[in-house]
């Protein structure tokens, strides 16, 4: 039985951080920042919402009046731009940093860059930004490309026992010590209630419980739809809402619950990023799967139940928020990391042992805990 599975006696999930140990210091007052900090975002939703703590700890190091820039795929660019202590987002318009976006740069004129992607191509990126200090992980043919490198990032395997965040963190430290904590300021969504009632959502019409039953890696992160439908249930049986979220390749998963609970609102494949923060922000309370939709619910500071399969909750845990983990892995095979069970006999165990009436308990439990005390 995995660490943070309960059935009666819920225990709220707290990633495991190892402290930030650097192999190299650099003193921030020495540096020549010019007009502020570059960071070349990650590509992905979840990993970049992973970040997030340890991007806020970099800022904190940034000397007025200078400003934080990120640097990011344009489909993320709405939520950096719900980032409170960011103050420019250069959305990229391709996978990499082209004429427009250097042209940005030479006005913005960073002068340190911090690379958070593995990539050859994202250390590019900031070599092109011209910010004299680049600091970054080596590996990849890509150390010439930075000043100041740490380690090669390190394997899955290898990494496991303490939360991704751990080594962003270790990024973060370089420029000044760092305590290892996943504490950052919730995402802010301008306008989040009128956003989120023009997609029919309408915080006065709850309490609502979005429901998120997809995950992009595959079917071994996936919680039966049938299951998802079942807390649905129960949650309308108290007098509650419902609303489905998810991406477009969701869509067949959102109008299964829809055709069972008509009064289900299908959001699949209707929202773009920022329609969908707003939905989860005035939601408050979230049932995910390890997906982007969990870490954006806790980036948002939401409550919420997240579901793990194949991976690893220690690793890869909901940062930010209120949440419960169910995670009741076979000691024989989880986390596989998988994107489908690779059992004979009696796949995908991890998924279907736990039951609907788990993450009702679980949502009970949320709901009758006091306010998060935000981190200022």
């Amino acid at each position: 039985m995995a660490l943070w599975y309960r059935t009666v006696d819920f225990q709220l999930y707290r990633p495991i951080l190892v402290p930030p140990a650097p192999t190299i210091q650099l003193d921030p007052a020495a540096l020549s920042w010019r007009n502020g900090l570059l960071v070349r975002a990650t590509n992905w939703l979840g990993d970049a919402l992973m970040t997030l703590p340890a991007v806020y700890r970099l800022s904190q190091r940034v000397p007025d009046p200078c400003g934080v820039f990120v640097m990011c795929p344009a489909g993320l660019a709405p939520l950096w731009a719900a980032v409170p202590w960011v103050s420019q987002v250069i959305p990229m318009a391709g996978s990499r940093c082209g004429a427009a976006e250097r042209r940005v740069l030479r006005r913005l004129r960073p002068g340190v860059a911090v690379v958070l992607p593995n990539s050859f191509g994202s250390a590019w990126d900031v070599w092109r930004s011209g910010a004299p200090t680049r600091l970054g992980r080596a590996g990849r043919g890509r150390g010439w490309l930075l000043t100041h490198r740490l380690p090669e990032w390190p394997r899955r395997r290898e990494a496991a026992g303490c939360h991704q965040l751990s080594h962003y963190l270790d990024l973060a430290a370089v420029l000044g010590p760092v305590e290892a904590s996943a504490a950052a300021p919730p995402l802010r969504v301008a306008d989040a209630a009128a956003v989120a009632r023009a997609q029919g959502v309408d915080d006065a019409a709850g309490p609502w419980l979005a429901v998120a039953p997809g995950a992009a890696y595959g079917p071994a992160k996936q919680w039966p739809v049938e299951r998802f439908t079942a807390v649905a249930r129960w949650w309308q049986s108290r007098g509650g809402r419902v609303v489905v979220v998810g991406a477009a390749k969701e869509r067949a998963a959102g109008a299964a619950i829809a055709a069972a609970l008509p009064e289900v609102l299908d959001l699949t494949g209707r929202t773009d990023l920022r329609q969908l923060m707003a939905v989860l922000a005035v939601s408050g309370l979230v049932v995910a799967n390890d997906s982007g939709a969990m870490h954006l619910g806790a980036a948002l500071g939401c409550r919420g139940v997240a579901i793990f399969g194949s991976t690893d909750p220690v690793a890869t845990g909901p940062i930010g928020g209120q949440w419960v983990v169910l995670a009741d892995q076979p000691a024989d095979c989880a986390p596989c990391l998988q994107r489908t069970c690779p059992r004979a006999n009696d796949p995908y165990a991890c998924l279907r042992s736990v039951q609907p009436e788990d993450v009702c308990q679980a949502l009970v439990y949320l709901a009758a805990l006091p306010d998060l005390a935000e981190v200022r």
